[in-house]
């Protein structure tokens, strides 16, 4: 007779998406069948939960925009794009062109952020993985070519400035194959694993006469402090402080893993993704935040959930063997606070449930804001410099904010990435074009506004990544390979004492996944591979479910 085994997923996102499905789609098996049940506190599904629909004008269709961007990179994301592929998602090439810029403003004692500023494009990267080289900024072209000029005036002008500009090239050239070099994981010194980005920018920075001679050395440190921070500011939507306190071996990973890669975009949206991913889940409960868990008075084996209804209604969910625990860890931390001081001193779990409280408590979050709007003040003031994302720095003249509308933004400390949005073939083309803007640190004009999102996101520490052990933890890596690609094992606090072949069999099974709970920056697949990871090696052994992936 088939047993059936009931489990709750907290959070919609793609790592509870991904465990639901997981586990719907189980290998066959006559002796156990799982009934899945999926929560969300939103009134959708959270992967495609801040995305916005756009009016199109003259049309009665609509523009799905998802919200953040969700885009990745080929060498970072092997088990996205595998699961993407046998599930029929369809993505594209997508090679990202880039510009770095500076956010300036007249040295004055104003308060105003919209008094006059410039933004000046500093480097410009055009993509397809660096094949197509870098552009020119118009701070070093705009002066070639005047009326008036001589011919041995403008000639020697343009010499000089493509001199410039070519001497920059190089240096950029030098500095990002020393990046690679560095990067490179039978290269990097013993200590990387340890060392903060702060650390390892100033430690390699080149100290031989001959390189500060040549001025390697003030290159460098131009390099990392304007090119390399803004750009890990805007992968891990974070400030320049949480960059430069961030672990640098993830940094490194991430350079090796994506140098020579494409980028890609889902050609349907996340929505695809969701119906997908939810298609075979048949309990489903959306406007469901949970407010409480606690052992079945029946069956201590088994957990309830109680959830609060829109209308502040208290719904009981029984008889649950698992729990995957699927949302941030500041919020599963909370949910689980209130179980643990439920739990009798002397019960075997409490110990466990105790420290993976304080392990959840360690990860760091974040706000980010995206904001969808038609102001093009948000990009570099030359259109010629302006590229498909665009990376702006506030720059030493910043002034002290004093702006109600400034609500919209973060502090001058993030990079403001702006993403022009490629129109669909509907869209008119005398319509204003639509921009995307993560953590603006200047709000668009008023009247330009079209939504406005505001969400956590896990930032990686070096406390974090030594309490991530309890999580997950590396089991097998070859010599060439960096962490990011080692074969991973479930941690000890996995399961919450699910695990101890001394009383696991007494107790319910609670897991924890997400972006926060897998090697690496707390990227999209983290939260597939920790998805994974606890089905395969938590649910399926706890429950004798057979499975053909042992990684």
């Amino acid at each position: 007779m088939t047993r059936k085994v009931k489990v709750a997923v907290v959070g919609s996102g793609l790592a509870g998406l991904s465990a639901a499905h997981f586990l719907s789609q189980s290998p066959s098996s006559d002796e156990v069948e799982f009934e899945v049940h999926l929560f969300e506190k939103s009134d959708t599904l959270g992967m495609d939960a801040y995305s916005v629909s756009l009016p199109i004008p003259n049309s009665d269709t609509q523009w799905r925009v998802d919200v953040p961007m969700r885009s990745f990179q080929g060498g970072y994301y092997p088990q996205l794009i595998s699961m993407y592929k046998q599930l029929g998602v369809k993505f594209r090439k997508r090679d990202f062109s880039y510009s770095f810029s500076l956010l300036s403003w007249p040295r004055t004692n104003s308060t105003s952020i919209r008094e006059p500023r410039t933004i000046t494009t500093t480097m410009i990267y055009n993509g397809a993985s660096g094949r197509a080289g870098v552009g020119m900024p118009s701070m070093l072209s705009n002066g070639l070519g005047k009326k008036g000029d001589t011919f041995w005036f403008r000639w020697t002008e343009t010499a000089v400035t493509y001199g410039v500009f070519a001497l920059l090239t190089l240096a950029l050239v030098f500095n990002y194959a020393r990046l690679i070099f560095l990067s490179l994981p039978f290269t990097r010194n013993t200590r990387t694993s340890e060392m903060s980005f702060l650390e390892w920018s100033r430690e390699t920075v080149p100290r031989g006469f001959l390189a500060r001679w040549l001025g390697m050395d003030a290159s460098w440190e131009e390099f990392t402090r304007h090119v390399l921070v803004p750009l890990f500011s805007a992968v891990c939507t974070a400030s320049e402080k949480d960059v430069l306190d961030h672990p640098v071996e993830e940094f490194l990973d991430y350079t090796w893993l994506t140098f020579g890669t494409h980028h890609y975009v889902v050609t349907n949206g996340v929505r695809e993704i969701v119906n997908i991913l939810s298609r075979g889940i048949h309990h489903v409960y959306t406007a469901s935040p949970i407010s409480e868990i606690s052992l079945n008075v029946t069956n201590p084996r088994l957990i309830s959930l109680q959830c609060t209804t829109s209308d502040g209604a208290s719904v009981v969910h029984s008889g649950f063997s698992h729990i995957i625990l699927a949302t941030q860890a500041n919020h599963a931390s909370a949910i689980l606070s209130s179980y643990c001081t439920s739990l009798r001193h002397s019960s075997p779990q409490r110990r466990y449930i105790a420290s993976l409280i304080q392990c959840l408590d360690t990860f760091t979050y974040k706000p980010t804001v995206v904001v969808n709007h038609t102001d093009e003040s948000l990009m570099p003031d030359n259109q010629s410099d302006r590229r498909d994302l665009n990376l702006v720095a506030a720059d030493d003249s910043r002034p002290s904010l004093e702006d109600s509308s400034s609500k919209l933004c973060v502090d001058y400390t993030y990079a403001m990435a702006t993403h022009v949005l490629p129109r669909p073939p509907s869209y008119p083309h005398d319509s204003p074009t639509v921009y995307q803007t993560t953590n603006p640190i200047i709000p668009p004009r008023d009247g330009t506004l079209l939504s406005v999102a505001r969400l956590e996101r896990a930032v990686l520490t070096r406390e974090a990544k030594k309490a991530l052990q309890g999580l997950c933890m590396e089991r097998e890596r070859r010599w060439w390979q960096c962490s990011v690609q080692a074969n991973c094992q479930l941690g000890w606090l996995q399961g919450a004492g699910r695990l101890d072949p001394e009383v696991g069999s007494t107790m319910p099974a609670i897991w924890v996944c997400g972006s926060y709970a897998h090697t690496g920056i707390p990227l999209l697949e983290g939260c597939l591979a920790s998805a994974r990871n606890i089905v395969e090696q938590g649910v399926f052994l706890c429950e004798g479910v057979p499975c053909e992936r042992s990684s």
